[in-house]
């Protein structure tokens, strides 16, 4: 930091000096010709045709020197610098200058017009080394202000940095301690009045939060996934040894082999689907773009399930057009899900509506049921994955459906809302953008 403030030092004085002389320069040619425009009009001629020069006719103005010439170069009036070559000829309508060993000057000639037909000539002359003497103190006053601001800066510069790389340091050690204990729970302080230092610490502890919810969710997903696996690898365990027993008829044999059927069916179910949400989860499921039928998809979907269930299901269906665009394979998953919800927590015989539409730009699928409910406090969980409101682990499903619903709506750019009174039934509304 300190070695890029002197750079910026030095190149700031090097740009000071080259705009200096440049200021300086310039303000000295201003000056020759304007005070040389001035004093040309200060010279007259009278009667008898000899020169006369007004009251105001100056031969020295400051540094700079005037000499009235005559066509020949001979001096009139006033007198050179010291030092200054006496043959140097006329120049009009430019300012020119003359480099005399370590010495230059500056020369400006004009022309008078006099009343008798003849031609005097108006020169201004200055010494570059004597006009710029008058400006070196101001220079100089320049530079010194600049190393002074720059000291000023440089020592700001290291008791901010100081400072700065102390808090930044606390907060490494922090780190460091969070992340050598692994005690997730622990936090960064900042109580300096720096405010980036600030929302660099309240920004690490948001990111700490998030990680401590996702290690206890890791934690609780683990114990779910490991319980719910555990019960039908249990019940397959028994049924196998039961069946190693010798005093075990044919139609036991068969028992068991269904038992064994079932819950090898479930495992599979319950590992297809964290399977599906692993994909949705880390992108490794390509979402296919295809134009979706929503009421044709639906009306699938419940012809199916109708078959399945028999006379028992009740489905009331009112199917409005609606289309949208993405994967039909995930959007049939979505649906079924819905639908196998409300049939599972509906008693038998109690009807079902489902419905789709547009809303607000939106294609929805909406499945109704009258069933048990879900209570205020439960509805907010709901889409956690392994999440029941039945918290017997004997209740159906694995509290993956929800979950997958949702993760499969807002890969599409939807949503699913839920609304339940217990006792009541629920009401699943899955929301996804209009195709075009």
């Amino acid at each position: 930091m300190i070695a890029a403030l002197l750079v910026m030092a030095a190149a700031m004085l090097i740009f000071v000096h080259i705009l200096a002389n440049a200021a300086v320069e310039y303000d000295i040619r201003q000056s020759m010709e304007r005070e040389a425009y001035k004093n040309i009009k200060e010279i007259a001629v009278d009667k008898s045709g000899t020169l006369v020069y007004k009251e105001d006719f100056v031969q020295e103005q400051g540094d700079i020197h005037f000499l009235v010439l005559d066509t020949d170069g001979t001096v009139l009036r006033g007198k050179y610098p010291d030092k200054f070559p006496q043959d140097i000829p006329l120049k009009l309508k430019k300012l020119h200058q003359v480099s005399l060993g370590w010495e230059t000057f500056y020369i400006r000639d004009m022309r008078k017009h006099l009343q008798n037909k003849t031609n005097v000539f108006m020169r201004a002359v200055v010494c570059k080394s004597d006009a710029y003497s008058r400006y070196k103190t101001l220079e100089y006053l320049a530079y010194v202000s600049i190393l002074v601001v720059f000291c000023i800066a440089i020592f700001a510069g290291m008791l901010l940095s100081k400072h700065i790389s102390g808090s930044l340091k606390a907060m490494c050690r922090s780190a460091e301690a969070i992340g050598q204990n692994m005690k997730i729970s622990g936090r960064m302080e900042y109580g300096g009045k720096f405010y980036e230092l600030e929302v660099l610490t309240q920004a690490n502890n948001r990111m700490l939060d998030r990680l401590e919810e996702s290690f206890c969710q890791q934690e609780q997903f683990t114990s779910d996934v490991a319980h719910e696996l555990r019960t039908p690898i249990a019940v397959m365990t028994a049924q196998c040894q039961y069946a190693r027993k010798k005093a075990v008829s044919e139609k036991e044999y068969q028992e068991a082999f269904e038992v064994i059927e079932r819950q090898s069916q479930k495992v599979s179910s319950i590992i297809s689907r964290l399977l599906e949400l692993s994909r949705l989860d880390y992108d490794r499921r390509q979402i296919e773009k295809e134009d979706v039928d929503l009421p044709e998809l639906v009306a699938s979907v419940c012809e199916d399930l109708q078959q399945k269930s028999g006379d028992s299901l009740r489905l009331r269906v009112r199917l409005g057009q609606a289309h949208v665009v993405g994967d039909i394979s995930l959007v049939m998953i979505a649906i079924q899900n819905l639908l196998t919800n409300a049939v599972r927590y509906s008693g038998e015989g109690s009807p079902i509506e489902v419905e789709t539409g547009v809303r607000e730009n939106m294609a929805y699928v909406s499945v109704k049921d009258y069933g048990v409910g879900i209570h205020e406090e439960d509805l907010q969980h709901i889409f956690k994955r392994f999440y029941k409101t039945d918290k017997s682990r004997n209740s159906p499903g694995f509290g993956l459906g929800l979950p997958l619903t949702m993760k499969i709506a807002q890969k599409h750019g939807g949503t699913v809302l839920a609304q339940s009174s217990p006792g009541e039934g629920s009401l699943f509304t899955l929301l996804l953008p209009l195709g075009s």
